[in-house]
């Protein structure tokens, strides 16, 4: 049974949910696609490395060290896609005995810290940011700022993600979202 006139405040919190997701869903989308990219230059450089040594016993400097800040940009660019589906880690069987409203409600302050604990983060990572524009890359001739830029934006597209998951969780405490998924306490928005 529907409601042909919900209430305001679902109303409302359905259009910032639906707003942020027409943002989110591409944005965490392009992070997935980015790392997927990654994965697959790191094993290039992988295989750089292990030809230029067998075949010309020559090392290259550089790949090292690429593959390694590819590997961090890796995890970081996919990060706000996994929070955004609720694919990360998670122990539910606790949660699991609770019922379903105070599961959401539980979720819901779950959220609302990480998203404080995402707004600190994200304004220690642009100060982070800006003292790499004076380090250099040690085998990279470029400022270690380029490659730290990958952590200010991976937390805002987290603190993204975490607002429209606490807006989801907060409309599902009237009724439930049906883009909103949770496993124990650990919500995740369905492919939509």
């Amino acid at each position: 049974m529907t409601d042909s006139n919900p209430p305001a405040v679902i109303r409302l919190l359905d259009a910032a949910a639906a707003g942020l997701a027409r943002l989110n869903d591409p944005l965490t989308r392009a992070g997935l696609a980015l790392s997927g990219v990654l994965v697959a230059s790191m094993l290039a450089l992988a295989l750089a490395q292990i030809g230029s040594r067998a075949l010309f016993n020559y090392t290259l400097d550089w790949a090292e060290e690429s593959a390694r800040f590819a590997l961090v940009w890796t995890v970081l660019a996919a990060a706000p896609y996994a929070y955004r589906r609720g694919q990360h880690v998670a122990i539910d069987a606790f949660a699991a005995a609770l019922p379903p409203r105070l599961m959401y409600v539980t979720s819901l302050f779950l959220n609302l810290l990480v998203l404080a604990i995402l707004a600190r983060f994200l304004f220690e990572a642009i100060h982070f940011w800006e003292r790499g524009l004076s380090m250099v890359a040690s085998a990279l001739p470029m400022p270690m700022a380029w490659i730290y830029s990958i952590v200010p934006v991976s937390f805002a597209g987290m603190l993204l993600a975490g607002l429209e998951l606490s807006l989801r969780l907060a409309r599902s405490l009237w009724r439930p979202d049906p883009l909103l998924t949770l496993a124990g306490t650990v919500a995740g928005v369905t492919a939509e």
